[in-house]
């Protein structure tokens, strides 16, 4: 497994991305015609949020039996990772779990922020039960033990049909979950704070006995 370097975005940027829903950022990625909407992934339990900058895991898979229990280091990805990093995993979208209830616990305890995988995630119960922010394309008891293997940290990978580099801010919730490129985080974080407050004064509007089109005009939300 190689591991690459990463920049990490400063800390004070990612917790801002905690104020902002997936819909209004899959917004303001549209006006700056930006592709970051992961497609097809879901959290393993209701309400799950998470925000992180990404340490990226690239992986290939096979039959049982194609690669050794050492090609399949988990731990090690664990252990490379610091508080409060999202992990994504990049298999391809194969229905093969890469991630479990051991996996969750050790990571929990480490403070690593949560997971985000294109490929498969097992132990559902346990994980909902933990409280580990875990989003997968598929939950299978299909075990990645000699059927997976890692091949790099820290690359470019493919998550949903969205290129994610290492040090990318990740936003998920129940809506779905959001790619945000590290360059331009702090220009989408601005814009995003902005279309949440001008939302906030259109419920406002609302409450007040506005109709939805002069909630609409008054706001500046057409």
């Amino acid at each position: 497994m190689e591991i690459k370097d990463m920049k990490r975005p400063p800390r004070e940027l990612v917790e801002g991305f905690r104020s902002v829903g997936t819909s209004t950022l899959g917004d303001i990625l549209d006006g700056m015609g930006l592709e970051g909407v992961v497609s097809g992934l879901r959290p393993m339990k209701d309400g799950t949020v998470l925000v992180g900058p990404a340490v990226t895991v690239k992986q290939v898979s096979g039959v049982v039996g194609t690669y050794g229990i050492e090609d399949f280091p988990v731990g090690r990805v664990i252990d490379y990772a610091k508080p409060g990093d999202v992990l994504v995993f990049d298999n391809g979208g194969k229905a093969i779990s890469t991630w479990g209830g051991l996996a969750s616990t050790a990571a929990k305890i480490r403070g690593i922020e949560g997971v985000v995988i294109d490929g498969g995630c097992r132990d559902a119960d346990q994980i909902a039960e933990l409280g580990f922010p875990v989003f997968t394309r598929h939950i299978t008891p299909t075990t990645g033990k000699t059927r997976i293997k890692i091949l790099e940290l820290n690359g470019i990978i493919q998550c949903g049909g969205i290129r994610v580099r290492p040090g990318d801010i990740m936003v998920a919730d129940g809506t779905g979950v959001v790619v945000i490129p590290q360059e331009k985080a702090r220009d989408i974080l601005e814009k995003a704070q902005a279309a949440e407050k001008a939302e906030e004064r259109f419920v406002d509007q609302l409450k007040k006995g506005k109709t939805f089109l002069e909630a609409q005009k008054s706001t500046g939300r057409l």
